[in-house]
This record gives C-alpha cells, sequence and structure tokens, in this order.
C-alpha cells in the first residue's frame, strides 16, 4: 500500500475518532455536537472511501457496493454545516422547514436507485464497461447541480452570519476557520471535477480534494488536543481566538489593568468622537504597542479596534438621537459622534442594535 494512502487512512481514522468524540459529549450543546459529529463522520468516509479506491480494494466483493455511496452526500456537508453554525450563533433548533434541506440528497438518491439495486457481479461489469449513467437515471452533468447547491449553502452562511455582520471578534475569527474549511473542500472539489471534465487532468489525480479534507480534519484536531476547553462546555466566547496571545509577555494582571484604564480613557476623554482616531492613538494613550492595544480590545472586549470605537460611537449617537428634539439630523449626528459618513454610521448602527436609527427613534425603541 502507498504510503499517501497510509496518509490519508490515518486522517480518516482520526476523523472517525474526532466524530466519535463530538458524538458522545456530555457537556455543552448535545445538539451542536452531534451535528458537527456527522459532518466530520462523512468527511472522514469519503476519505475511507478514496483509500480503498486507489488501492482497488473499492472493486473486490461487496465493498463495491460502497461506490457512489458518496454521491448523495456531497450535498449534505452544506446544510450540516449551515444548521450547525445557525445552532452555534443563534441557539436554533430544528425546524420542520429543514426538511427541506434533505430534498436534493433524497432525490440523488432515487435517481441513483437502480444502480444501488443491482448485486456486487452486476455493479463490477457497470464499471467494466463505464455504462453506469445508463443504468441509472442520473445525468453526466447532474454533479454541476451538486456543485452548485454546495457552494449555495456556502453563501447561504456568509449571507446570514457571516464576516463582518457579528460585532463579536472571536465569534467572526471561529466561523472564517470554519468556512473557510468548508469552501476550501468545495473549491477543490470543483476545480477537480472541472479539470477532469474538461480532459485537462487525470480522474484518478484526485488527492487535492482529500487534502481540503485532511486540512479541515487537522484544523478540528488542533481545537480538540491543543484548546480542550471546547470538550468542556465552554462558550465559544472563552475559547477562540485559541493562541494568539499565549506569548505576547503581557500578564494576565497587567492585562486587566490596562483594559479597566482603557474604558475609563473611553469613558472620560471620549477620543471615539475624533473621526480620525486610529489604533496608535489609543496605544499612545495607553502608553503601550500597537499589538498588545490590539489584544486587549480582542481579548477583553471581544471586538475588533474598528467595532471597538464604534460601539461606544453608537452609544452616544442613541442618546442623542432620543434628545436631539428634531434639532440635528440623523447625518449632523452621524458626523457628530465620529463616523465620516452616513453609510458607515447606518452600517455600524445596523450591526450592534439591528435596527437603522430611523426604526430606533419608533415609539416602541425610543422609550
Amino acid at each position: 500500500m502507498s504510503w499517501y494512502i497510509i496518509l490519508f487512512l490515518c486522517f480518516s481514522i482520526l476523523g472517525v475518532f474526532l466524530s466519535a468524540v463530538f458524538f458522545f459529549k456530555k457537556r455543552g450543546d448535545r445538539w451542536a455536537n452531534r451535528l458537527f459529529s456527522v459532518f466530520i463522520i462523512l468527511f472522514s468516509f469519503e476519505l475511507i472511501l478514496n483509500c480503498l479506491k486507489w488501492s482497488g480494494h473499492l472493486y473486490i466483493g461487496n465493498t463495491i457496493h460502497l461506490t457512489f455511496s458518496n454521491f448523495p452526500l456531497w450535498i449534505a456537508y452544506g446544510p450540516l454545516i449551515y444548521i450547525y453554525i445557525r445552532r452555534i450563533l443563534k441557539g436554533s433548533k430544528l425546524k420542520l422547514k429543514d426538511l427541506f434541506f434533505l430534498m436534493p440528497i433524497l432525490v440523488t438518491v432515487a435517481l441513483i436507485s437502480p444502480f444501488y439495486i443491482l448485486n456486487a457481479s452486476e455493479k463490477l461489469t457497470v464499471f467494466q464497461q463505464g455504462s453506469f449513467y445508463k443504468v441509472s437515471w442520473i445525468d453526466a452533468n447532474y454533479i454541476w447541480l451538486e456543485i452548485i447547491i454546495m457552494f449555495f449553502y456556502g453563501f447561504l452562511i456568509l449571507n446570514q452570519f457571516g464576516l463582518g455582520k457579528r460585532p463579536g471578534f472571536k465569534e467572526n475569527r471561529w466561523l472564517t476557520y470554519l468556512t473557510s474549511g468548508y469552501f476550501g473542500f468545495v473549491i477543490a472539489f470543483f476545480l477537480y471535477i472541472f479539470l477532469v471534465k474538461f480532459e485537462l487532468m487525470h480522474p484518478k489525480y484526485d488527492y487535492f480534494v482529500d487534502i481540503a479534507i485532511v486540512f479541515f480534519i487537522s484544523m478540528v484536531t488542533f481545537f480538540v488536543f491543543f484548546q480542550p476547553k471546547i470538550f468542556e462546555g465552554k462558550s465559544i466566547k472563552e475559547i477562540i481566538p485559541f493562541i494568539k496571545y499565549k506569548k505576547t509577555g503581557l500578564s494576565d494582571a497587567l492585562a486587566i489593568e490596562l483594559k479597566n484604564k482603557l474604558e475609563s480613557i473611553m469613558k472620560n476623554e471620549r477620543p471615539y468622537l475624533n473621526n480620525e482616531l486610529r489604533l496608535n492613538d489609543l496605544a499612545s494613550s495607553l502608553n503601550l504597542s500597537r499589538n498588545h492595544t490590539s489584544q486587549i480590545i480582542n481579548q477583553y472586549f471581544n471586538l475588533s479596534f474598528f467595532d471597538f470605537v464604534n460601539k461606544y460611537r453608537i452609544e452616544e449617537a442613541k442618546k442623542l438621537l432620543v434628545n436631539s428634539n428634531n434639532n440635528s439630523t440623523v447625518t449632523q449626528i452621524a458626523y457628530d459622534v465620529g463616523f465620516n459618513n452616513r453609510a458607515s454610521f447606518y452600517k455600524a448602527f445596523k450591526k450592534f442594535e439591528g435596527l437603522n436609527p430611523s426604526q430606533y427613534l419608533q415609539p416602541q425603541h425610543a422609550s
């Protein structure tokens, strides 16, 4: 057996182990853990299937029944990761309309079912003759629809939860890692299909698709072994960023002292009213380096620098909006609290309050 097959097989076994750990973990959100467990086991199954194919064992005896079993699963990754992220970020339970996510999977199974019901010898004949698309009801171009569906869920995640739409620095970082892992797999999968379909690459060179899977499993492994608190029911806010600030030389006691000093500066000196305020300015006020100042903001306020400043600006704007008595326009208030334009003010207001300024001023909110 080739070394690369052994390597991929090791990662598939690791994935099975991680899946079991998540599935049986009692602490934390069990629903979320089990959803993620299924996601990882499907990735691991993909690796195992390819290892069997590369070694030639997939077409021997009853293992041939595993062929094309991953075809419907390719469009199961998206719904699983979407529902998992929704559960983590919003605490949403499974809904009746979530059954809609099963439809493309069930349709795919139905289209391939004439092949699935064949016995082992018949399936082997199909492979030897290359007549899969004649035996099943599926078209050779159906794979493009699957790829579209895979991309759709990635963009759905970004549209509903994604990057920069939530003020939480740590949640955004976690979401970045997770969606990057998913998109990495989908893009690698798309490139492989594209190159093979247009005869730019031989079908046997599908290793880089599995490299994307290995990357994802490696990322999860990093969380498991270097951040075991993820298995102790800790919130995502307590876990990420996971290693960035471990060796900065800033002690916890000093960091807390500087955090309190920064709060005092923001409250009493109100530097956020300056629309040209930069991270270096706050660093100078704290007599601290730029990197350490960023650490204080990210770690203790769970915000990026710009969101940290904008949060104070929005709080100031809310007071002015309620007390303006129509003497100041919304645009003027935006400039007064430190924004450079109306558009960035509206965007930040919506981000923190879930409403635009006009909606906030409606009686039920203004009171």
